[in-house]
């Protein structure tokens, strides 16, 4: 019966007390059981509570006797069997991982700086006792995987459902499912004997199986069913807990990116000048770019003699339209030379991670973003080529950056400065932003921006392309294409034609090994985020036809030149979007905090091995591998010390023809060949007797043919000076 406010009560009115109903004790599902979020039958009903006592004006109120709890089911049931054998096999797993990592840490493997496990990995190459004990190890490691099983199965079992226990088990096993990475990680980092496809793919396989470790136990740390996920929670809310309500000028996360800038142009300063001083930089290209600089400073744009020895000033547009460098040339003016060049692309790389963070944090936890734009700075194929003396593509990779985050926060002005100079860094830097406007396009975003970047970026590209440079000259790099024009036909609009016309004679120029593990390559440290999202795909698409759609150049489709920087911005705020896709999803912070451990997880492993923080086995840097970063020693010293002396000796409007490596350290003079190109016309050459084909033979046939007479030989360093002879 229900009273109306206001209207009399009965004398022997009835007062309930509050109580809830008894919920039921149904097992969860297994899929439910899997992400963490089931309740633990006997465990998570809601207490029942006493029966609804009823108060008369006649009868004291007396409340009864607390039900004794009923005892839990002792049913398993088919479907906590399989829970219970899934959890136990992964126990196992997980314990033979932990035992096998411990037994590469130690004992034999552990002798001579891993000398063991390195054979054993690349050659299979172990002495019978060892092999034995390694195998007794393991199976000794899947015993106590077991054992740990049925002791979390048995536990508390007087107060705990069976199918309870046996969901226990599998969710412990999936909170240290990471503890697996570790061993197998290991020896792909001594694997330096085997082939690029087959080390790619390994570290590309363990990438995806990382994702999975890390979502299964981010998924029990958000669930909290598990005691020490409960504390690992508490540990992970703690930084923003203490935080809460405190004012902050800036951010830890912001700070800490900073710092990682900071870092990165610091310690790719100095490794690239390092390279320098040890003579492992070239003419082409630091010592050209150098030049052009310098012309550039004395009023003579894109003119360099060291590439083309007869064209004057704008001569060089007809290999690139690099018109960025006008803004570029007071930081440079402040002390011209190549170790400024270096120094100028270390920090222009290292200043992307900024604009890279700001777009990541609009739509993630700012730790997410963080971590994004530390993996930027850490992304091996980058560093690969940054150690490839200088060109402009790391120019252009932080202004991408930062018109992608000032069009996302509809910052026109910044916009338009950042696209214009974006653009200006090379003649095919437009193609990201054609692609990048059709992208919007289709999404529905931004759209009258999108159709004025996509026609803007489109007519500057054919304008500079097909009227501009080819005013200037011809080059030769229409070669990258040979087998993609059709006969007799030697132009971009022949590709075009072939990809049309033959698209399966297309495909069968992309696949090969090389272009196979450069896709690795770019994609493993993102943990192939870009590919999982619609039409994200479309990222890839601004490097395609620099790299995976060329036919005739190596470098094209090799991480350690400057043409795998297209690439990077364009992956990158990909990953982002697919992480913000990720965390408004269904179970979302399992996944996001899944897919940023697989990128960390990755990136520490592709920048160990391919990477130069520090150098790994395989890090190089252009043509030439880079083991290490050693101190200059005393010949290479020396060696510095004879050039700068014997350059001194030489009038500053004196032309110079130098031999390759020695040419970048006295390049910034206005009339400086390559002496393997030619010495015509100089009046002074410098090289080194042990350049060997890269000048010393040209040198000694100038000699010999009496064109010049000598100045000055340094035998320590084995510098030459010659001088052309007086008529």
């Amino acid at each position: 019966m229900c009273y109306e406010r206001g209207a009399p009560q009965p004398s022997h009115a009835v007062r309930m007390s509050q109580s809830s109903e008894p919920e039921g004790t149904e097992a969860p599902s297994p899929a439910a059981v899997e992400e963490g979020l089931a309740a633990e039958p006997g465990t998570d009903a809601v207490d029942a509570g006493p029966e609804p006592v009823v108060e008369t004006a006649l009868e004291p109120v007396m409340a009864p006797e607390p039900p004794a709890p009923s005892p839990p089911s002792t049913y398993l049931g088919r479907r906590g069997v399989a829970l219970l054998t899934r959890g136990t096999l992964m126990l196992a797993v997980i314990f033979v991982c932990v035992v096998a990592f411990v037994v590469q840490m130690t004992g034999t493997f552990h002798a001579h700086d891993s000398a063991n496990l390195r054979d054993f990995v690349n050659r299979n190459q172990l002495a019978p006792r060892a092999r034995t004990q390694l195998l007794l190890w393991l199976v000794a490691g899947a015993l106590a995987g077991a054992v740990a099983a049925l002791a979390l199965y048995l536990r508390r079992r007087d107060r705990r459902a069976p199918f309870a226990r046996a969901a226990g088990v599998l969710r412990t096993a999936r909170l240290l499912s990471p503890l697996a990475l570790p061993a197998l990680a290991r020896p792909l980092l001594l694997a330096t004997e085997w082939e690029a496809l087959a080390r790619a793919s390994a570290v590309a396989a363990l990438t995806l199986l990382a994702q999975r470790c890390f979502q299964a136990a981010a998924s029990e740390v958000a669930a909290g069913r598990v005691s020490f996920a409960r504390l690992l929670g508490r540990l992970f809310r703690w930084p923003s807990s203490t935080a809460t309500g405190r004012r902050r000028t800036v951010f830890v996360e912001t700070a800490v990116v900073l710092l990682g800038v900071a870092f990165y142009a610091v310690w790719m300063s100095y490794g690239t000048i390092l390279q320098h001083r040890e003579f492992q930089t070239f003419a082409y290209d630091l010592g050209n770019y150098d030049n052009m600089f310098y012309n550039l400073m004395h009023g003579r744009p894109f003119r360099t003699l060291s590439v083309l020895p007869t064209g004057g000033t704008w001569s060089m547009l007809s290999n690139h339209a690099e018109l960025t460098m006008f803004v570029l040339v007071p930081f440079y003016a402040l002390r011209p030379g190549s170790e400024t060049l270096l120094i100028m692309q270390a920090t222009s790389l290292a200043l992307g991670a900024i604009p890279l963070y700001r777009f990541a944090a609009r739509r993630l936890p700012r730790p997410a973003a963080m971590l994004l734009a530390l993996a930027y700075l850490a992304y091996a194929p980058m560093h690969e080529a940054n150690f490839y003396d200088i060109h402009f593509q790391p120019f252009a990779v932080p202004l991408v950056l930062l018109a992608l985050d000032a069009l996302d926060a509809e910052r026109p002005i910044v916009f338009g400065i950042s696209f214009v100079l974006a653009m200006g860094c090379r003649e095919d830097v437009p193609i990201g932003f054609i692609v990048l406007g059709v992208y919007l396009l289709l999404v529905g975003k931004r759209t009258r921006m999108a159709l004025a970047m996509t026609v803007l970026a489109a007519c500057y590209f054919v304008l500079i392309k097909v009227v501009v440079m080819p005013r200037f000259g011809s080059w030769w790099f229409n070669e990258f294409y040979k087998e993609l024009y059709p006969a007799g036909e030697n132009t971009y609009g022949g590709i075009v034609k072939t990809l049309l016309s033959n698209p399966v004679y297309v495909f069968r120029t992309l696949v090969n090994t090389e272009k196979m593990v450069l896709v690795l390559l770019v994609l493993t440290p993102l943990a192939f985020l870009p590919l999982r999202r619609g039409l994200l795909w479309m990222s890839l698409l601004p490097a395609v036809p620099f790299t995976i759609l060329t036919t005739q150049y190596w470098p094209t489709v090799q991480i350690s030149f400057q043409y795998i920087l297209f690439f990077v911005p364009f992956l990158f705020t990909a990953s982002a979007l697919v992480l913000a896709h990720l965390r408004s999803s269904p179970r979302g912070v399992p996944r996001l905090w899944g897919a940023l451990g697989a990128i960390a997880f990755a990136t520490f492993l592709t920048t160990r091995v391919w990477g130069a923080m520090p150098p790994g086995d395989k890090f190089k840097g252009g043509f030439r591998d880079i083991p290490s970063f050693r101190p200059v020693n005393a010949v290479e010293k020396q060696k510095g010390r004879d050039i700068a002396e014997l350059i001194a000796k030489i009038p500053k409007n004196a032309s110079i023809s130098v031999s390759e490596v020695e040419h970048p350290h006295v390049s910034n003079r206005m009339d400086v060949m390559t002496l393997r190109v030619s010495y015509t016309g100089a009046d002074y050459i410098l090289y080194a007797e042990d350049s060997g084909g890269f000048g010393a033979d040209i040198a000694r046939k100038a000699l010999a043919a009496g064109e010049y007479e000598l100045v000055e030989r340094r035998p320590v360093s084995g510098m030459v000076l010659l001088r052309k002879k007086k008529p």
